[in-house]
């Protein structure tokens, strides 16, 4: 049995992997929103929208067979398409779609705007960590890192900065590589691949973005702040995840090399609720039948074995590759994740030709 070789092992990182230090996951931001257009008055206005919508998106589902897809990137997404009005190519019909549309709105599309601005105005409360130490538990990615050797690649669908915000915890100080150049913070690609850095712990990919991100708006270039921009560059929805304009198209594009190439992809509080993410797994997985998925998943009111038939039916793949880790993502990252244990839930065998 060998060590794992550089990147044979890739981690992805969902809503779950940040809960344990306080941010919400998106049932709980929509449970928020529910009660604050139940019980507070500027946010009255928007209840018969939020439920038009949250009801023509559950009914859409219903018809196709699905269930539980609302959340808030959903939500979003559907306020960002209704914004553009007169732009968007299916205007001229959406109020023979939905009469109760016209009914809401009156032609008042500033209340979408309103609307959306509203909640992106509590989700950068949501995702700010008021205590960074209560993700603390990521520092244990350099104990991991030094276990194996080789810098982590480690891709991520949160917002937070729960991973830059503990890279310097005492005895567990780790150097991360998010692709932004030090001098003028601008994003450039070439910091992840074309000029690699030796020192780097851990390779950082947020696929969806995050909250210190800013766009210019003249250049279209990305860059980070020390403060949260008023308009952070997040995408929302899986429509549009896929976005023809980087940092996204190379962080999927990256993703999707790295899927290829691991022989293990460890998932630590997601919840394969991503069409997008789920496809490109799956893909990998069909390519190489020796892969396997982990998974890292609290599922408090189901069994072991529940869960990995959901993974396996989220994937469309064989249940026997799929291993569940049934816990809390901070317990995993504090008393489970080393490369002992990886070995033992996936050993690799040496290859034949390298056996002298």
């Amino acid at each position: 049995m060998r060590n794992f070789r550089e990147n044979e092992i890739i981690f992805l990182l969902g809503a779950g992997a940040s809960a344990d230090a306080g941010i919400p996951v998106s049932s709980k931001m929509i449970d928020e929103i529910e009660q604050l257009i139940n019980t507070i008055t500027e946010w009255e206005k928007f209840k018969d929208l939020y439920y038009l919508i949250k009801s023509g998106v559950n009914y859409s589902a219903g018809l196709l067979g699905q269930s539980g897809i609302f959340n808030i990137e959903t939500l979003l997404f559907v306020l960002e398409e209704l914004k553009q009005k007169e732009k968007h190519l299916l205007y001229p019909f959406i109020g023979s779609w939905n009469i109760r549309f016209s009914e809401v709105i009156r032609d008042n599309f500033q209340l979408i705007d309103s609307f959306s601005k509203e909640i992106k105005k509590k989700l950068k409360d949501w995702i700010t960590l008021d205590d960074v130490r209560k993700a603390s538990y990521f520092k244990h990615l350099k104990t991991l890192r030094a276990e194996l050797n080789f810098p982590l690649r480690v891709f991520t669908l949160n917002y937070d900065k729960c991973i830059e915000s503990n890279s310097n915890n005492k005895g567990f100080e780790f150097n991360f590589e998010r692709g932004f150049d030090c001098n003028n913070r601008k994003w450039n690609y070439k910091l992840f691949d074309v000029f690699p850095d030796s020192d780097i712990d851990v390779y950082l990919y947020k696929l969806h973005g995050s909250i210190d991100w800013k766009r210019d708006p003249k250049t279209k270039i990305v860059s980070y702040s020390d403060s949260i921009p008023q308009n952070p560059d997040i995408i929302f929805g899986t429509q549009n995840k896929l976005s023809y304009s980087d940092p996204y198209l190379f962080l999927f594009s990256q993703f999707r090399h790295y899927t290829l190439n691991a022989k293990l992809i460890v998932c630590i509080g997601y919840s394969f609720a991503d069409e997008h993410i789920n496809g490109l797994i799956e893909q990998a997985l069909k390519l190489d039948d020796s892969k396997k998925v982990m998974s890292v998943m609290k599922g408090s009111n189901t069994t072991k074995d529940e869960l990995q038939k959901y993974v396996s039916q989220k994937l469309n793949i064989a249940e026997e590759r799929i291993i569940i880790e049934k816990q809390k993502a901070k317990d995993f990252f504090e008393n489970k994740m080393s490369l002992n244990y990886f070995k033992e839930i996936y050993p690799i065998e040496e290859e034949e030709n390298n056996i002298i």
